[in-house]
């Protein structure tokens, strides 16, 4: 790990397309084996293991704007690779062969310019490196599949976006995940109808973090309007494909 130990992680998508495999069914019932070997706020490491045997194994961190991420599977692919490296942040994906970098200073001025503005909209600071066909790849994998339980099963155990920011990460490509291949992950038990908060717009569902009108309560710790959310939820609208549809770990940069 290059940055200093215990801090430092990133966002996913639709299978709107053909040109995307379907992976197999998922086998999940939510209920398979997390473990954790490191539960802190700024940092995650562990295991998931769904009904299958499929494993999917994650390091996770981040503390201010120092970011590290690496999830892997269990046949020895490296799906994402994520750190901060000088005045930028850089992933890789599937076993390195994509590159994005992203510019620490876009990533400032997007938060200070709001949720819905047009330095969102200007992604020269955003460098490819690579085929994007590679995230495409990513998504007709089974592994990608399970992400949506992993997270979910993150969320029982009280491992919130909000509460341990070194989860953000694997919640937000989660999702993706789960919008890219329609899947539907039920409510943890702790959700409740006081977590619905009002908004500050008149579409209810804008910013509220979890597929379509769904929410995922354990992204943000509750299912209220969340401006990191909310930009996913623009770059979706405005059919930014790369950004909202396939697995690019940016949109948990802006946290909940």
């Amino acid at each position: 790990m290059k940055l200093a130990l215990a801090m430092i992680p990133a966002v996913f998508l639709v299978a709107c397309s053909a040109e995307i495999g379907a992976p197999p069914p998922s086998t999940s019932d939510g209920s398979e084996g997390l473990t954790l070997t490191t539960a802190q706020p700024d940092r995650l490491t562990g295991s998931y293991v769904d009904g299958s045997g499929r494993l999917i194994s994650f390091d996770v961190a981040r503390s201010a704007d120092a970011l590290y991420m690496e999830v892997t599977t269990g046949t020895g692919h490296e799906l994402i690779h994520a750190e901060t490296v000088g005045d930028a942040y850089v992933f890789q994906y599937l076993d390195r062969r994509l590159t994005l970098t992203v510019a620490k200073a876009w990533v400032a001025e997007v938060q200070a310019a709001g949720d819905d503005s047009a330095t969102m909209e200007d992604q020269s600071q955003m460098q490819w490196d690579g085929d994007r066909a590679v995230l495409d790849e990513m998504l007709a994998m089974p592994e990608v599949q399970e992400l949506p339980w992993l997270s979910r099963a993150l969320g029982v155990q009280g491992y919130t976006g909000s509460a341990y920011p070194a989860s953000l990460p694997l919640h937000k490509i989660a999702r993706q995940s789960a919008d890219a291949l329609n899947i539907q992950v039920p409510p943890i038990a702790q959700a409740s109808e006081e977590s619905y908060c009002s908004r500050p717009t008149a579409n209810d569902c804008y910013g509220m973090c979890g597929p379509g009108c769904t929410c995922w309560s354990w992204v943000c710790g509750d299912c209220c309007y969340h401006s990191g959310c909310a930009k996913h939820d623009t770059w979706c609208r405005n059919g930014d494909w790369y950004w909202c549809y396939n697995i690019t770990a940016v949109v948990a940069l802006f946290g909940c």
